[in-house]
């Protein structure tokens, strides 16, 4: 049996920043190995209390996959009222002996406290996807930041790369890092499933700017608004998404900034359609999803060089780089802005890189799932 642990409902927007991965490898798994599929479970959370701990179905590419929520998530992530990965540990160390697991099982952990409650059975493979390095994460945490507990649960997150049977991970140099204590370490790809060439009727002069993404500190917004409301060139900016950031980044905007709060896929789609370039200001990321998803729709990107993003956005090709300070970004606008042609085509062509079959396909067989 293939199980897939990570923190959201396997459904919908907005719970679960790596939700878009999840499905497409779930979709995939759907359309080429239907019988693992149907055996699947999916344990995750839910958006409604009454039925933690209870078993049903969501449909994915055809298939009724099986599925554990095992605690409730918040759905006003402007408003979160406490660490849902806790949630999400504390609910899986409750409820584990409901997924029934056996030795010759495959655990397939996208989020890093289900490891301990999973190792600690003994039973089944343990591979770690790790879509952001887990090293020096407790500075990136919303809760806990400066508590004991931040320590602790790093000290844990080094101990779940020692003991994962194999990891995963989105780049080179999380690669290196992470093969200091472990020597089952591969680079995959973050996968899209949708992509689309866009003649878009750009003007140079009135460049539509787009942010998708968690409002977090982690994000640096406040720099992308403070550079759109000051560049001439700039006619608008869009924000997508949600977090504990909003209403601060709402104080900073001017009459070129709008919020649209969070959207599901296609609407996120529309947005992309509707936009011009893709802005984002992280200080610590993987290789962000939507990244990959406005490439495949012909979006050229203004960036920070962290991450995996470097891989699979080259710089000065695709993207352009900036420092997170808004001078930073307005300079990169204007530089995508004037070879704004050859960009769009050029992160529509690397696109295909990360088309979601070829690249799940490598997954799979990392996991050696026996059917």
């Amino acid at each position: 049996m293939l199980v897939l642990y990570d923190t959201t409902n396997y459904e919908d927007h907005p719970i679960g920043g790596e939700l878009t991965s999840v499905r497409n490898f779930l979709r995939f798994l759907a359309e080429e190995e239907p019988g693992v599929a149907r055996g699947a479970l999916l344990v995750g959370v839910t958006k409604n209390p009454a039925v933690v701990g209870v078993e049903s179905t969501v449909e994915i590419g055809g298939v009724a996959y099986r599925f554990l929520p095992v605690a409730y998530a918040d759905t006003d992530l402007a408003h979160v009222q406490g660490s849902l990965r806790m949630r999400f540990a504390k609910g899986l160390l409750k409820h584990v002996s409901k997924i029934g697991l056996k030795k010759g099982d495959v655990n397939f952990i996208h989020t890093p406290e289900a490891f301990g409650p999973v190792k600690l059975l003994g039973r089944g493979k343990c591979v770690v996807m790790s879509h952001g390095s887990f090293l020096n994460m407790k500075d990136n945490l919303r809760f806990y930041k400066r508590s004991w507990l931040a320590d602790a649960f790093q000290r844990y997150l080094v101990w779940v790369i020692k003991k994962a049977d194999r990891l995963l991970v989105l780049d080179e140099g999380t690669k290196a890092d992470y093969e200091r204590l472990n020597d089952d370490v591969h680079v995959v790809l973050n996968s899209i499933d949708h992509r689309e060439e866009i003649e878009r009727d750009f003007d140079p002069k009135a460049v539509r700017l787009l942010f998708v993404g968690r409002l977090s500190a982690v994000k640096n917004i406040g720099p992308i608004i403070e550079a759109a409301e000051a560049t001439p060139e700039v006619a608008s900016l869009s924000i997508v998404g949600d977090g504990e950031e909003r209403e601060r980044l709402e104080t900073l905007a001017g009459r070129k900034t709008s919020f649209k709060g969070s959207l599901g896929t296609e609407d996120v789609r529309r947005q992309m359609r509707e936009a011009d370039v893709l802005v984002m200001n992280s200080t610590h990321e993987g290789v962000p999803m939507t990244i990959l998803e406005a490439m495949g729709m012909g979006m050229p990107v203004v960036s920070t060089d962290v991450g995996g993003i470097a891989a699979v956005a080259p710089f000065a090709t695709v993207a352009e780089k900036t420092d997170g300070t808004a001078g930073s970004i307005e300079r990169s606008v204007r530089v995508v802005a004037n070879c704004y042609g050859e960009r769009s085509s050029a992160a529509y062509a690397k696109s295909a890189d990360f088309d979601f079959r070829s690249v799940n396909r490598k997954i799979y067989g990392y996991l050696g799932v026996c059917c």
